[in-house]
This record gives C-alpha cells, structure tokens and sequence, in this order.
C-alpha cells in the first residue's frame, strides 16, 4: 500500500506562511487557504504539489461524489447502486471509456500524468487520514480515471448530435439531458475600464456529475481560477493571468450514424463494397447490485467499422461514429489553454480540437476577444448528408479526415464591441452578426439566421447592444438579469382587453356591481405596473406568472402576442390568476420569490430568487430571463434544480480581477457552514463574491482555515 507522510498544520485565523523545516523540500509543499464560503486557493511552488492539495481539497469537501463520477466515467455505477444504473454503465462499456484511458495513458504528456498521479495521491491521503468518511462501496482508483472522466463529460454531447440523426432516420434515441448556457464578452470600447469583461455561465444540473467544484490554484506559471468537475484537478471554465475561458452548448456536427445492410442469412455480417463483413461482438460483464449480492450479467456490444451499433430496425443495423472515439487529448488541451499568455497561444492550444461541439468565447488581457465554433469535425464526402443515417455499406460515405480549426466558425473583435451566446446561432451572438450560415459548410455552421433563436437570447443581445461604459455591478446585473423579453408586448395587449371590459360594464363599475371582483382589477394593476423583470420581491412578477398561466397551455407559452387572441380571453386569465394566488396564498399580493425558491435537496429551508427559465414544462409560461433557473415542486414550492451552475464575472485588467458563485455550497458536509451557504448568501441575492485572485492581502483577509500539506517521496515510491 502507498504511504504518504502528510503534515497537518492547526487550523487558526491568523495565517502567516509555515516556517520551512531542513528536511522538507518547498517542491513538494502546498498550503490550502479557505476563505469565508470554504473555497480552497492553492499555493505551491510546483503543479504537482498543487495537483496533490487539490485532490486532498476535493476530497474533504465532497469524497462520495468524487469516486462516484468515476465509477460513472467507468460504467460500474450498477454494482454498487444496483439496476437503474445499468443502462448508462452499459453506454460507457459501449465507448470504452476505461480501457482507452488506460492503454493510451503513456501518450498523456508527462506533466499531466505527473499531475495526475500527485492528485490522486492526496484523495487516498484523505481517505487515510479519514476512513471514516470512506464509503463501502469505494473503488481503487487510477491516475488515467482522470483521462475516462474527461471524456465520459463530454460524451453527452456527440451522443445527442448522433441521435438527432437517428430521430431523422424514424428511431427515437434514449433521452439525453438538457444542457444549455450563457456566455458573453464585452470589449474594451464598451466598458468603464477600457478592458474586457467575460461572463461564464454554464447551465447544467445542480446536483450529480455537473456540479461544478470551485477552486483557485497558484503553481509557478499556472495561475488559475474557475471551476472543475470532481475527479479533475483543474479548472476548464475559469480564467488564468492572461485569458478568460467560457463554453457553451452548440457548434458544429461531429458525429454521424450509419445505417448497415445486414446480411439475412447472418445478421451479424453487413455488406461493405459488396462484400460481406463480420461486424466485431464484444462481451462486457457488468455487476448489478441486488440487495446484498452483485448479480453479473453479460452483454454483447456490436460493432461495425463505423462504430458501435445502437439500434436495428427493419433487418438494418445503426452504427455510431464519433470523432473522440479514440481521443485521450483533452487534459493537455486544457491545461495549454489556462497556459497561454496572449490569444495566439490560446488559438494554438485550441486547435488540438480536443473539446465536444462547443461555442467558445475567449478575453485576454491584451484587449482581445474571441469566438470559435469548436469541434472535431470530420470532413465528409461530397453528397454525404450527416443530419440523417448515412449508407453504410460503402467506402465512398467514409470520413475524409477532420477539419482543421481555420474551417470552422470564428471571430476576433467583433464590430459590435460585444457577443453573447446564449445557445443560439452564430447570426444570433449580436446585432448585426458577420457571421452568416452561407459562408460555411452546413454541418460546420449547422444552425441557421433563426434557429436556433429563443427569449433568453433575445434578452440578452438587447441588454448588450444598450450596454455601454459598462462597470463590473453592470456586468452582475446582466449576468443575473431577471428581465422578461418582450412582456411588453403582454401588458399593452391586456390594457387594451382590460379597458374595453371595464367600458363595457363587465368591469368594476361605479355602483360597485361588477363581473370581474376587485381582487382581479388588483391583479390587473400589479401586471399593469410591473416592471418586467422577476425580481424575488416584485409581486408583479408572479401576477404575470399567474396571468400567463391562466390563458392555458397553448397560449401561456407564446413569447410574442398572438393576432387572434381575444380581449375575453386576457380578461379571464387575470381572473384565473386572481383564483391561483387567492387559493395558493390567500392574497393577490405575492413576491416571486414567496413561490421560486432555491435551496438544497434535502435541506430543511430554501431562499427567494429571482429570474428563471420559466418555457418549459408545466412552467412554460414564456418568462425565461438571461438569469436561467430551472424549477421543480417541492411541496407548496418551486424550488431550483439547475441552471445557472457556476457563474464568473472576470474583468480582464492586467491582472484580471473576478467574481463568481455556485448555486447552493462547496462542501457535502452540513457541519463545515459551506453545504448551502453560497444559496442563502450569494445566489438568493444575484450576487457573487470576489476570488481575490493574485491579491494575497486580500484573501489573508477573509480567509478561515489553513492547512500546509507535503506529498512526500513515499507517496510516489508507493505507487
């Protein structure tokens, strides 16, 4: 067993830097400072000294969901969780996620797998340390389970562009989660300190393998901040000293399905070139908890040329190809990119095209920003149609290599001064766009001038196109906005209904008789007034709610106006939402944040908030605001699940300064103070708070625990 000699330092408020012993080599020492919501900002001369800290970081903090990603990257979930996990652990056998980390591991650079290693040996110091807190069902874990966890993150993402092409072809694929974002930069013109301001602001689900782990690291050169997943040292979203980092879901097509001709007499031979082939059957054993016994079951995986086969139907078989397939690059790429000083080395670092389909958004604080569509895309041959099955019994449909970076969509500096996206179309990022389907390849631009196009981005190219001399505050309330894009449009098409009820007579009327109570004039007058925005204690928010969502399912969910919507239709919806709020809450007079809450599955309270991404589900009422939350019910409450995930401000001055937020706590532990602090404190609010990056004296300020650790020759003589 490895041995690792750990040394602890008392935990005090007062943190001056621990004396040096004669035996102890600085190399190989990190010291964790945590600030007041128990973020750790790493110190250490080395990366790898860094690496270990964080590892022993991630593990204090959150030690069962660490080994539970990589048991999900793996596909052994079953065997430890039992059978509704089958189904994805079968997913990850299918790629092979493991065993192509594992036997690639050699061709990870050096310095990564020196990281690696040094990271994965401060979460078994932890668990030494602690056995307590070890659950039964952990695993050994692997330096290359960081590599298969990359790539089991990622993965979402070309399966659900495969299987829109399988839905094309008349196959409903399995589900794949919704995974959305916002981004945006704003140029130096446009801003009150002449340099740029990036917002980060992923959208994804706030608990399992997406809750993101805040950290910042300070390792010679490498000086980050930003967010990782557990089970990764270092940050992907974030900024280092010279360049900010956002994504975004959307880009370019690089997956394709093939359909194969099976052969009657065998159905596992399929036709190529004319010729009959043997398609590869791969026998995985998967365990599958039941009760106190892990039940193995074998499942036999297809495979063509193509890829793994993930469907039959009428004697064809659907094979998928994937462009990642046998990709391990994406660490190095990373680590490059929080590497580069200036946006030629961020450039040179993106085009390893080792990131999923993603728009990226780059500042640096040189003054530049850019765009790049990204992705591994294969070049297909000419008459090929990637958006459905393609034929698969042919060399002339093969793959033709990958587009090289400069094929694909980008921009530098954009004459707008700003660009967002928000999940939409490159013609979408701004007013104006240059960025036009017809100049690429339709499966490299593959949106188009209206499509996708939706409310929260509408919102925020509005907000951006009016912005100027924008200070940090300005960039927070943007990043946070609650404002509902064309609820305008609403409130002046109502007046309209409302008055020609009240001339009428079937409105409050002079002598007091009335059709339509007084308890729904108020509500008329809440929506009437009611600024457009969802803040959590504006009741004219909530009114518009209840309003939207008494015009019934069809009607609640349309953005603009219909033309043939009747005056006694709007009028019996204010009526409607009168009856919800007086039923729901026995008063007309209700904040938004009394109903949308955020707060901590299994936590005893919950918090207000505002904004939300109310346009989908049995809240679709068409109020998604820049600032996306998604709700679910949770007793007499709608309480957020996901959303925004990890929100960073960064201004991109020389150094940058930043600010960021999580949605509910750090650490998995209630007795730590950090299990949902940042929900009540920061989140609740639409507030983030400063990551003092490369201001020491700052953070000494704020800072409540310190702990100096040293991995040790024995830790790596152990492994």
């Amino acid at each position: 067993m490895r041995k690792t000699i750990l040394l602890v330092i008392a935990v005090s408020l007062v943190i001056p830097f621990a004396a040096e012993s004669k035996t102890t080599r600085v190399s190989d020492e990190a010291t964790i400072y945590r600030d007041e919501y128990g973020i750790p900002h790493v110190f250490a001369q080395t990366l790898e000294a860094a690496s270990f800290a964080v590892g022993y970081a991630q593990a204090e903090d959150r030690l069962e969901e660490l080994l539970k990603n990589y048991r999900k990257a793996n596909g052994t979930m079953a065997e430890a969780f039992g059978p509704d996990y089958y189904r994805s652990d079968l997913i990850q056998r299918m790629w092979r996620h493991a065993e192509i980390s594992r036997e690639k591991y050699n061709e990870v650079s050096p310095k990564m797998r020196a990281c690696f290693e040094a990271y994965q040996d401060g979460i078994k110091q932890f668990m030494r340390e602690h056995p307590d807190q070890v659950p039964s069902w952990a695993q050994e874990i692997h330096p290359w389970d960081v590599i298969a966890l990359g790539r089991y993150i990622i993965w979402g993402w070309p399966l659900g562009e495969a299987g829109g092409d399988l839905q094309r072809g008349g196959i409903q694929p399995d589900p794949q989660a919704y995974r959305g974002s916002n981004e945006m930069l704003i140029a130096p013109s446009r801003t009150a300190m002449n340099a740029p301001i990036a917002v980060i602001d992923p959208h994804l689900s706030w608990y399992g393998e997406f809750r993101f782990y805040q950290v910042r690291i300070y390792a010679g050169d490498y000086n980050v901040s930003g967010v990782s997943i557990l089970g990764i040292p270092f940050p992907a979203l974030g900024h280092s000293r010279f360049c900010s980092v956002a994504m975004t879901t959307g880009g370019p097509d690089t997956s394709d399905v093939y359909e194969e001709e099976l052969n009657p007499e065998n159905p596992r031979q399929y036709r190529y070139d004319g010729k009959w082939r043997d398609m590869q059957v791969r026998k995985e054993k998967i365990g599958v908890k039941k009760g106190d016994k892990v039940d193995w079951q074998e499942a036999e995986i297809e495979l063509s040329h193509h890829g793994p086969v993930v469907a039959h139907k009428n004697g064809k078989a659907y094979s998928m190809a994937i462009s990642y397939a046998n990709e391990i690059g994406l660490a190095d790429q990373s680590y490059e990119m929080m590497m580069a000083k200036n946006l030629d080395e961020m450039k040179r670092a993106l085009s390893y095209l080792q990131l999923m389909s993603q728009n990226i958004m780059v500042g640096t604080v040189q003054g530049d920003i850019y765009y790049l569509r990204t992705g591994r895309v294969p070049i297909r041959a000419k008459g090929v149609d990637p958006s459905k099955p393609i034929p698969g019994n042919t060399s002339a449909t093969e793959w033709q290599g990958v587009h090289p970076m400069s094929d694909l969509v980008q921009i530098t500096n954009p004459p707008s001064g700003y660009m967002h996206n928000c999940n939409v179309s490159p013609f979408g990022m701004m007013k104006d766009s240059p960025l036009v389907p017809e100049k690429y390849l339709s499966y490299i631009y593959n949106a188009s001038r209206t499509a996708p196009r939706h409310q929260r981005a509408e919102m925020m190219t509005d907000l951006l196109d009016a912005a100027n001399k924008v200070t940090v505050e300005d960039a927070i309330n943007i990043a946070f906005s609650p404002q509902v894009y064309h609820a305008e449009l609403w409130q002046a098409r109502l007046k309209v209904a409302w008055s020609k009820a009240v001339a009428h007579g079937s409105g409050p009327s002079a002598n007091g008789s009335s059709n339509i109570t007084a308890d729904a004039s108020e509500v008329f007058d809440l929506i009437a007034k009611w600024n457009r925005r969802s803040d959590a204690d504006s009741e004219g928010a909530l009114a518009y709610y209840a309003f939207k969502k008494g015009l019934g399912p069809e009607l609640a969910r349309q953005v603009e106006v219909p033309a043939d919507i009747t005056d006694e239709q709007l009028a019996g919806a204010v009526q409607k939402a009168t009856e919800w709020l007086k039923t729901s809450f026995n008063s007309v007079h209700v904040p938004y944040g009394k109903y949308f809450r955020v707060g901590r599955q299994g936590g005893e309270r919950t918090f207000p908030v505002g904004g939300g991404s109310l346009n989908g589900g049995a809240n679709n009422v068409a109020m998604a605001t820049p600032r996306a939350i998604s709700f679910g019910a949770a007793g007499r409450e709608m309480v957020g699940a996901g959303g925004q995930t990890s929100t960073q401000i960064v201004v991109m001055t020389n150094p940058p300064k930043s600010w960021a937020i999580i949605p509910l706590g750090e650490s998995d532990h209630k007795e730590t103070g950090h299990w949902d602090d940042q929900a009540e404190k920061l989140f609740s609010k639409s507030k983030a708070a400063p990551t003092f990056f490369m201001d020491r004296g700052e953070l000494m300020k704020h800072v409540t625990a310190k702990k100096v650790l040293r991995r040790a020759a024995a830790a790596q003589a152990g492994r």
